[in-house]
This record gives C-alpha cells, structure tokens and sequence, in this order.
C-alpha cells in the first residue's frame, strides 16, 4: 500500500470512528412530555420542572398552562398529553369519567392543597374583614366563571355557603377566565377585593393586602394531578408524580403558598377544625405580604414560614408604574 493509499485509509477510519461515536450518542433520545395544568399552578410546577430536569438530564416537561376546565376540549380533541393537573378535582374527575386520564388515587395523588384567601388593593379601600363584607351595596368584585376556572367553582360554593350569592352576584364588576384575571383585577384596582388561592395570592405580595377568611368558609382544595390515557411516556409521568408527591415536592409547594396539612375538612371542602391546623399558613401570608411592604422591617421565618425567598425576591421587584429608582 502507497504512503498516500494509508494516510487516506487512517483519515477515513478517523471518520467512521468520529461518526460513530455521534450516532452512539444520538441513542439517548431525549423524552419530552407534555404536562397540561392549571394557570394558577405555574411557579410551583416550573420549580419541580427545574428539579426533575436535573435529576432526569434526558428528560423534558412543556407545559401548557390554561383555565382547568380548557383541558376537556383540547385533550378530546387532539388527544395529546401525559399528565393533568387542574386546580380542582371536580375537573379531573370529569377527564376520569370521559375517559381522558387512567386512574386517580385521592390520597397518593394529591401533592398539596390550595387554600381560599381574601385580597384587596393595597390600604383595602372598601374595609372588607370577611365573607359578608362582598355582599355589601358598593363594594366591587371579581368572580370567576366555574367552567372555565377552578376558583370560580368555589366563588359560587362559598357565597352560597354564606347566604350572600345573589348579592354578590350584583356586586360584580369583572368576570375572570381565569384565576390569574382575578388577581389582576385586584392588583390594578379595577376591584374592592377578591377570593383567590393562596398560591395565586403570593404572587402579588406588595400589591395586595391579605385578608383571612373566616375558618367556616376556608376552602381547602385538594390539588390532584394523573397521567393520560394517551400519555406516550407513562413511566416517566409516574417517576415525576412520585417526585411531586415526596416530602421534597411538598416543600416546594408550600414555599409557593400551598398548604400540605389540611386539617379536617369538611364534606364540601371547608375548614372543619376552626383553623386549628390552617390558621398558620394564613399567618404565614398575611405576614409576608406585610414585610415585602416593608423593606426596612427584617424577614422572620419564623412570621412567613416556607415564604422568606418569596419575600425576598419580592422585595428586589420594581412595582409596576415606577421609574427605576423609585
């Protein structure tokens, strides 16, 4: 063989060698999933997206955000997805009923709850305390619409709850599609005050005031999530359920503002134990909407419990409408 023959022959085994070694590791195909959910679960899920993805490199989770009910439609229609999880488990049960998700474990399914609050505008202009406060001649609310938002749901089963749903109803100023219009509502003044999710409500903490509801009409929402009937990596949702459902998703969870201790509830979804249990998450954010008001007042965990990095991030945020270095 020619010198010129062997330099040709060493550079094409180079080649064949360099090719093989890209195909070998084209093998680890990356698995992405498609995980629908509520609007209202945004930060916490993109928290435990950054986690699993660290743990699991060739793993992908998208998300599609929307109103809980949305999913219903979408999913019949295009069948896409490997995992759901709305704000309320009236909506969940409806997709196991049709057909769209395999199974739901109440218990082993559940990562955390939502809890109802009461937010106003800043100095809470329209002096509402409590639940009978909404149904007062003036005051201007927000109420989402059941079928297109969980919170919605519980608007109408509060209100009844409390006698007050007709006088509510002629109080509202601002129909929300979705939970974060009813937050918006309040942040921009448009409303007197609002029910929300705590979750929802920690998102605005130098916008809005907290406001207790009362522990007989304190929704306690279970937050249920499933895989897909149609799921194209059904392991891989389970692997990413257990995560959300370990101690160390629950803690994610509760630095959003969920709560993982419900306490007694009820058969309709209130507080049954007179806030025994649930009263120190309400602290918890009653406290950090105070102290990320007040920059000069030091961060207590022990005031905002699982929120001090809430508060914190809270406190570097410019408030909209301002000039830098206002």
């Amino acid at each position: 063989m020619s010198r010129t023959s062997g330099v040709r022959w060493a550079a094409l085994l180079t080649l064949a060698f360099a090719l093989m070694s890209v195909l070998s590791g084209c093998g680890k195909e990356e698995k992405e999933m498609l995980f629908h959910a509520g609007v209202g679960q945004r930060s916490s899920l993109l928290d435990i997206k950054k986690l699993f993805e660290e743990i699991h490199p060739d793993a992908r989770i998208n998300f599609s955000f929307k109103g809980s009910g949305f999913f219903l439609a979408d999913a019949e229609r295009s069948h896409k997805g490997d995992l759901y999880m709305p704000g309320e488990e009236f909506y969940l049960l409806q997709a196991l009923e049709r057909g769209l998700i395999e199974s739901y474990d109440p218990v082993k399914d559940s990562p955390a709850y939502f809890m109802t609050v009461i937010i106003t505008p800043v100095g809470n202009p329209a002096n509402i305390q409590g639940i009978k406060d909404f149904a007062r001649p003036g005051v201007k609310i927000s109420l989402a619409n059941p079928k297109a938002a969980a919170v919605g749901v519980w608007h109408e089963r509060t209100f009844k709850k409390a006698g007050i749903w007709e006088e509510v109803q002629a109080n509202q100023i601002q129909s929300a599609k979705c939970v974060a219009e009813v937050l918006a509502g309040v942040q921009n003044r448009i409303v007197d005050g609002a029910i929300t999710w705590s979750s929802n409500a920690v998102l605005a903490l130098r916008d809005v005031e907290i406001i207790p509801i009362e522990p007989e009409y304190r929704g306690l929402v279970r937050l249920p999530v499933a895989i897909t009937s149609f799921s194209q990596h059904p392991d891989l949702a389970k692997v990413l359920i257990d995560l959300m459902v370990s101690d160390e998703g629950r803690r994610i969870f509760e630095s959003h503002a969920y709560v993982t201790d419900s306490g007694a509830i009820d058969g309709e979804g209130f507080c049954a134990d007179g806030g025994a249990v649930t009263d120190k998450y309400m602290e918890w954010l009653r406290n950090a909407a105070r102290l990320a008001k007040n920059v000069d007042e030091p961060i207590d965990e022990s005031l905002v419990g699982p929120l001090v990095g809430e508060v914190e991030r809270q406190r570097l945020t410019r408030r909209a409408g301002t000039m830098p270095g206002e």
